[in-house]
């Protein structure tokens, strides 16, 4: 018998999300490299060109290796979470998961193709933080979203329980 899966709208969506945010990382990885460096906002934001050889926000190994087996398996731990856990996830869960999920692939894809991460949102002038890229922000926003939404649902969870 030959069944054919239908892709739901929610599965539709976060596919799209996944590549909307991996096709706009790499344009902008690509843009930056072939430009100087841009001052976007004076002393505040600048574009510039930095070449990460490290894992997560320039810590870690430069080992290959160690960076793919990790990334694989956090990739794979939340792809299958996501496509596995419908009764207990919302929507709003799975759409911060795809960012991460993006942001991931799309450091992956640096690593496989350039052999290093492109950052180069640098807002240094004004705070101390590392060069990031649009992918980095995603994994950002999922992470911290992701955190809150755990949060939110454990107070609940604490409070029905009194």
């Amino acid at each position: 018998m030959n069944k054919k899966r239908k892709l739901s709208k929610e599965a539709i969506l976060l596919i799209s999300i996944v590549l909307i945010i991996v096709l706009v990382d790499q344009i902008t990885k690509i843009w930056v490299q072939s430009s100087e460096e841009i001052n976007v906002i004076s002393g505040v934001l600048t574009f510039k060109i930095n070449e990460n050889n490290k894992a997560a926000y320039g810590i870690g190994s430069n080992s290959k290796a160690m960076y793919f087996a990790t990334n694989l398996v956090i990739l794979g731990v939340i792809f299958k979470f996501i496509s596995t856990q419908n009764e207990f996830v919302d929507r709003k869960l799975k759409v911060f998961l795809s960012f991460i999920l993006a942001g991931g692939i799309s450091n992956v894809i640096d690593k496989l193709i350039r052999g290093y991460i492109t950052e180069f949102i640098d807002f240094r002038p004004i705070v101390n933080l590392p060069v990031i890229n649009i992918a980095d922000l995603f994994i950002l926003i999922g992470w911290v979203a992701t955190a809150a939404i755990f949060a939110a649902f454990t107070v609940k969870e604490w409070k029905n329980k009194d």
